[in-house]
This record gives C-alpha cells, sequence and structure tokens, in this order.
C-alpha cells in the first residue's frame, strides 16, 4: 500500500501514521456492483470471519456489530448508487464481550447505478478488545 494511502488511513482514523501497521492491519478491498462479489484480502477475510473470497456483502458484515448493520449497508449502498467516496467505522464482534475496531474508507466508480466498481480500504484493528462484565462501557 503506498505511504499517501496510509496516510490516508491513518489520518481517517486519528493516529500518528508512523502508529498505524503497528496498531492495525491495513488492506485493500473491492466489490463488483454487476455480481454483488467483493474481494478480501486474506488477513482482513480471516478477520471478518469469511470462508472464501469473493464473498458477498452479508457475508462481509455478519460479524459487525448488529446495531451497525444499517449504517453499513446504506454507506455501501449510496456508493452503488453513485460514484462517490465513502468512510464508515464499525466493530467486528467474533464473540460475547469482544470487539474490534474496524474503519473504513473507499470511492466508488458507477454506470448508471448498476455497473462499476467500489474500491476501498480496511484498517482494522490487530487486539481484540474485551469489555468488562461488571463495568460497562469500561475495556481492559
Amino acid at each position: 500500500m503506498t505511504s499517501n494511502r496510509l496516510a490516508s488511513v491513518a489520518q481517517f482514523i486519528g493516529i500518528d501514521p508512523r502508529e498505524l501497521e503497528n496498531l492495525f492491519v491495513c488492506e485493500e478491498w473491492s466489490a463488483e456492483l454487476a455480481t454483488g462479489l467483493v474481494w478480501l484480502g486474506p488477513q482482513a477475510a480471516s478477520l471478518h470471519g469469511t470462508a472464501s473470497t469473493p464473498c458477498g456483502i452479508m457475508d462481509l458484515i455478519h460479524l459487525y456489530d448488529p446495531a451497525d448493520w444499517q449504517k453499513v449497508l446504506q454507506a455501501l449502498e449510496d456508493a452503488a448508487t453513485a460514484s462517490t467516496t465513502f468512510s464508515f467505522s464499525t466493530t467486528i464482534r467474533p464473540g460475547p464481550g469482544l470487539h474490534r475496531p474496524v474503519f473504513c474508507f473507499g470511492q466508488s466508480e458507477t454506470v448508471d447505478g448498476s455497473d462499476g466498481t467500489i474500491h476501498g480500504t480496511f484498517a482494522i484493528a490487530r487486539v481484540c478488545m474485551e469489555t468488562v462484565p461488571d463495568r460497562r462501557g469500561r475495556l481492559n
């Protein structure tokens, strides 16, 4: 990934670009609008819990916090409808009380809202965090 792309990811997250790769797995991804198929890098696919790539949108978001599904689907739908830039943040929920922050930004290139591609970058926290059960909202 180019240093400009990494700097953009770090700015989006709000961290020092020198710390980005220590704290996050950063991988590019793409989606083909005509088929709805999403291609992920190997680490992003593994962290998203997908068995294979390409996969579908619902395969991509199934581990996301359900409270964020609508927001993520809306961002991707907007990107599929017209050429635009987009971003979203959510968390992957690999198990009860666990979460892994995810940041995504990208750009779409559509033709008549039915054909084209979406290209994006995921920045997924390397460390999975645990919510302390007796102190709501606090992290270990």
